[in-house]
């Protein structure tokens, strides 16, 4: 008698991606973006720009969260049973496992590049961006050196981590104009509960 092996996979649900890409597509939300900062000063422009990225970014980690445990893989069974057999609490597994569907879903990446995993900061970096690179492309170099993106990708890591009661703030280290990359740190602070 032969037993049989599990049908498992690692690999992100291909129909999760494609939803993921085609809603928060970053050339299409960047031309959206275009056409509500048209005639605006270019501070004027940046304030919306920014209110609309923390907006995109917000958006993006609720969908990738919802559309993350309707199509778990093996990875993420993985992270829960760990999270019960440890008595862990999920700090930062369970929120890096969502960032890193909404980045591959978004971003021409293969990984989400890790810099700090530790109990006591989560820390990332994302040195293509394609969302940076429409910036540039579409509303120039004085609207990508202002950097308001940066806003969506705060957003996202909050409401990545809030959805798993944890109250973070993300800070930016690095700046895609000036370092070539982007990262941000999420430095872990105490639950209240």
């Amino acid at each position: 008698m032969t037993a049989t092996t599990p049908a498992w996979t690692f690999d992100l649900d291909q129909e999760m991606v494609d939803e993921i890409q085609e809603t928060f597509d970053p050339e299409s939300a960047v031309a959206d973006l275009k056409t509500l900062i048209a005639g605006k000063s270019p501070d004027e422009a940046e304030a919306l720009a920014r209110e609309y990225f923390a907006d995109y970014g917000q958006r993006l980690a609720e969908r990738s969260v919802a559309l993350g445990e309707e199509f778990a893989d093996r990875t993420y069974e993985v992270l829960l049973n760990a999270q019960e057999r440890t008595g862990n609490d999920g700090w930062p597994f369970l929120p890096q496992r969502f960032l890193e569907i909404m980045y591959l879903s978004s971003q021409p990446i293969y990984t989400l590049p890790i810099v700090e995993n530790s109990s006591f900061r989560f820390t990332w970096k994302l040195a293509l961006c394609e969302t940076y690179q429409q910036i540039e492309d579409q509303l120039g170099d004085d609207m990508a050196d202002r950097l308001p993106c940066q806003a969506g990708c705060i957003a996202a890591t909050q409401r990545a981590f809030n959805k798993f009661g944890f109250d973070v703030d993300v800070s930016p280290e690095a700046r895609m104009p000036d370092d070539d990359h982007c990262q941000f740190t999420t430095p872990r602070v105490p639950r209240k509960d």
